[in-house]
Parts: structure tokens; sequence; C-alpha cells
């Protein structure tokens, strides 16, 4: 190969709860917190209505909000 070898991309971990409800969900994307928290997109990756609690760069996330929020398993996209 030639140039520059590829970099793995950060990924990016949310915690957010629905309009209605208590539950605590969580997304973790490779895409940027730019396209998280923008509200303009067509087809945001998260709803509009929902309010998000958690946003961090980094697997590490994962596991602690996993057990400070009680969140059985995280959606992948």
């Amino acid at each position: 190969m030639k140039g520059r070898p590829t970099e793995k991309k950060s990924k990016t971990v949310t915690v957010y709860k629905k309009q209605t409800g208590k539950k605590y969900y969580m997304l973790v994307t490779e895409e940027g917190i730019d396209e998280i928290l923008s509200t303009r997109k067509r087809k945001p990756l998260l709803p509009n209505n929902c309010e998000l609690i958690e946003v961090g760069i980094g697997e590490s996330f994962i596991n602690n909000w996993k057990k400070q929020y009680n969140i059985k398993n995280e959606t992948v996209v």
C-alpha cells in the first residue's frame, strides 16, 4: 500500500432518554459528535425530541455508562 496507513476511527458514545419514558438508551457509532448533535439533518441518528444525557469519544465510556445508567445492550451504528 502506498501513502499513510488508515487510522482507526474513534467511537462516539451517547446516552439518551426518549421523550416519554424513564429508560436510558446507548448509541455507539463511528460518526463524529457533530453528526449526533446536528438537528438539521434529514435522517438524524437520534430523534430530535430525545434528551441527550451524556456524549463522549472513546470505548472506555461504554462499560462505565452501562453500569451507571443500568443499560443492558447498546445500539451500534
